[in-house]
């Protein structure tokens, strides 16, 4: 009896001396979105790869991801919270010797924003289970949560003068310059948009098909200034951001070209604001709009007189300009007044509806 506890413990001290010679660092960690951008609440895929690239297998290792703190992974309840930034993924596993483990989760992010997750820490233990080595990874892969797109009635109805405006001399007050091609004459089209010297060179009657959205861009400007302590009106700033994008969205729908004008720091590659600083239309324009939005910072670093001098120089011959702000203060009603005026093209300016309520301190 005694001879095999010897054994038994001899045994038993060979495995913990060739655990605590195990090297963590063979362990590889990395976990990837399965998009760079979505809704919110719209579910996505995270997907973590585990690699060991020792020959020794691991039987004892506990996994703590850092994921943020506002995203909800379905049917995961046991999620702790690690400090004000992130939560901690806690999972116990086994990995065999040149083993690569793949798992999947499915989550959502429920706001606006940029999102990272930062890796994970690797707590690898010894075979007695009295020690253990830890091994921080570090990684930052980025997902982008899109605004809300809003449904509201109430913004239709303020784009329908435009829209009215619009549809008006469409159809009556044709341009000859907006010319975008010719087509066959069917009969339905009316006489004046024969093209006489088109229909003589390829000896049939053609008629101009005019391009009725060039001349009809706008400028949607958005303005997030504040004076006040950070997360100040952050609704009222949210829901400017939703606004731009719904607005944007309406002028796909019209096949109207937007651009984007804010005050808001934007927290990606200059290149890709500057892009929506000239009126486009057309998948990759919108879609930079939803990516830009949604890295967009509320904090401002433009006030409303500097973005006042922004629209001034940008200005390209717009028909319109929607001023998006969160609330309604004298000095952004002089703004819009001013910008007609010096601009003369239509003004319209559109607040949250918290703000519409009655005019904040003077800004």
């Amino acid at each position: 009896m005694s001879t095999f506890l010897v054994v038994l413990i001899l045994f038993g001290a060979v495995l913990e001396w060739l655990s605590l010679r195990d090297n963590i660092t063979d362990l590889s960690y990395h976990c990837v979105p399965s998009k760079l951008g979505c809704e919110p609440e719209e579910v996505f895929w995270l997907q973590t790869t585990l690699t060991n690239y020792s020959v020794r297998t691991i039987s004892y290792l506990k996994m703590e991801e850092l994921f943020p703190k506002e995203i909800h992974i379905l049917g995961v309840a046991d999620q702790t919270m690690a400090d004000h930034r992130c939560r901690l993924q806690v999972s116990m596993l086994s990995i065999r010797g040149r083993q690569k483990i793949t798992r999947t989760l499915q989550a959502s992010l429920p706001n606006r924003g940029v999102y990272a997750v930062e890796g994970c820490s690797l707590l690898r233990g010894d075979f007695l289970g009295i020690k253990e080595k830890c091994k921080l990874v570090e990684q930052r892969e980025e997902i982008i949560i899109f605004p809300r797109l809003l449904q509201e009635a109430s913004i239709l109805q303020a784009l329908s003068g435009y829209y009215g405006d619009f549809s008006s001399r469409r159809f009556y007050i044709e341009d000859p310059i907006l010319v975008s091609s010719y087509m066959d004459y069917t009969g339905r089209e009316p006489l004046r948009s024969i093209s006489w010297t088109q229909s003589a060179r390829r000896n049939q009657i053609m008629v101009k098909e005019f391009d009725h959205t060039m001349d009809m861009s706008v400028t949607i400007l958005l303005d997030v200034y504040q004076h006040w302590s950070e997360g100040a009106h952050r609704e009222e700033l949210e829901y400017c951001f939703s606004l731009a994008r719904t607005i944007a969205e309406e002028m796909e729908k019209k096949k109207v070209s937007y651009r984007l004008l804010t005050n808001a720091y934007i927290r990606s590659d200059s290149s890709a604001y500057e892009g929506l600083r000239k009126a486009g239309q057309g998948a990759h324009h919108y879609t930079t709009l939803l990516y830009t939005l949604g890295q967009a910072d509320a904090n401002s670093f433009r006030d409303i007189d500097e973005l006042y001098q922004m629209a001034i120089v940008n200005y390209s011959g717009e028909k319109a300009i929607f001023y998006v702000a969160p609330f309604v203060t004298d000095k952004r009603e002089n703004l819009a007044i001013a910008l007609q005026k010096r601009l003369g093209c239509q003004v319209y300016p559109m607040y949250a509806p918290s703000g519409q309520e009655g005019k904040q301190d003077a800004i």
